[in-house]
């Protein structure tokens, strides 16, 4: 199949390329290239210039596009909405337009923060959805033109890994930290079920080759405070603890408000795909085994140090 992926250079992108060009041609589209293997063709663009965003899907015909150009920063998006806009919500309308004509499959990966965080226990898609900031808002209103697709899927997910690019991902960031025993401060009272990229690209793979649509919960099956998952990290990858301190989401201002509880329940995503969700000690297992076998001097296509300091170059 011809496969379209959008945001290609971030670190979902790269899982996506790793993952799908073993069956079939990907066409990758980002800001600036990223991961380079046989079987994807790259083409740079901005998409929120919906002209070269129209031309590219016409002249790539792609059979399914997996939609996960974001802008992540949730403080950025909250000082500059407008962009925000263009990026989550037109150019998902303009990707889902094309394709529904075309009786193609749009699959949108959403987040798991469209929830106040108020709940006691994790979310599942039926609960209303109520977002605190502009990412969540306009993220969610991106899942409006999906959902009206014959062939629309949304994924709500969290993703934690090794980015492809300069910039560190969240588990790297933490990991940083551990390594150079430096001050980590961790929210106790902010709760999360992430999922490993390499085990979404998977789950989006199997989607692909099946009729699935509508709205699902994509995490793993259980969830943590991010300062437990800072302690899970530290006794995986056999690091000292004494750099982790605990803190309230409260005592920090920022300028977009956030949720406390982020969990998703990801059952009904598991019945129709017989999945077994793996856990989130699973998906910090997944990011030391990758390092330890090698994946990310492919990925990365930088030589490995032992120290675990290998992103700064």
């Amino acid at each position: 199949m011809r496969i379209g992926v959008t945001g290609a250079s971030g670190m979902l992108g790269a899982a996506l390329i790793d993952e799908l060009t073993n069956k079939h041609q990907v066409f990758a589209t980002s800001r600036s290239r990223g991961y380079e293997k046989d079987g994807v063709q790259w083409e740079c663009f901005d998409l929120t210039n919906l002209q070269k965003l129209n031309r590219w899907l016409v002249n790539t015909k792609p059979d399914v596009i997996v939609h996960c150009a974001a802008m992540v920063n949730v403080d950025e998006c909250e000082n500059n909405a407008e962009f925000a806009k263009k990026l989550h919500i037109d150019t998902t309308s303009t990707i889902a337009n094309y394709l529904n004509q075309e009786n193609k499959k749009l699959i949108y990966i959403s987040t798991d923060s469209v929830f106040n965080g108020k709940k006691n226990g994790s979310y599942i898609e039926s609960d209303q959805a109520n977002p605190l900031n502009v990412y969540a808002e306009t993220k969610l209103l991106g899942e409006e033109p999906v959902l009206l697709m014959e062939s629309g899927l949304v994924l709500r997910t969290n993703i934690i890994g090794w980015s492809k690019s300069g910039k560190m991902s969240f588990a790297e960031w933490m990991l940083n930290g551990l390594v150079k025993g430096e001050p980590l401060t961790l929210f106790t009272d902010v709760i999360f079920s992430p999922l490993h990229v390499s085990d979404l690209s998977i789950i989006i793979s199997q989607a692909i080759e099946t009729e699935i649509s509508g709205l699902y919960h994509c995490t793993s099956k259980d969830y943590v405070s991010k300062y437990d998952f800072g302690i899970k990290m530290a006794e995986i990858f056999n690091l000292p603890v004494d750099n982790i301190k605990k803190i309230s989401i409260e005592d920090i201002h920022f300028e977009a408000n956030r949720p406390k509880n982020m969990s998703l329940c990801s059952e009904k995503l598991n019945s129709i795909l017989k999945y077994d969700s793996p856990t989130v000690s699973d998906a910090i297992e997944l990011m030391k085994s990758q390092y330890d076998n090698g994946w990310l001097s492919r990925i990365k296509g930088v030589k490995l140090e032992n120290n675990y300091n290998f992103w700064r170059g």
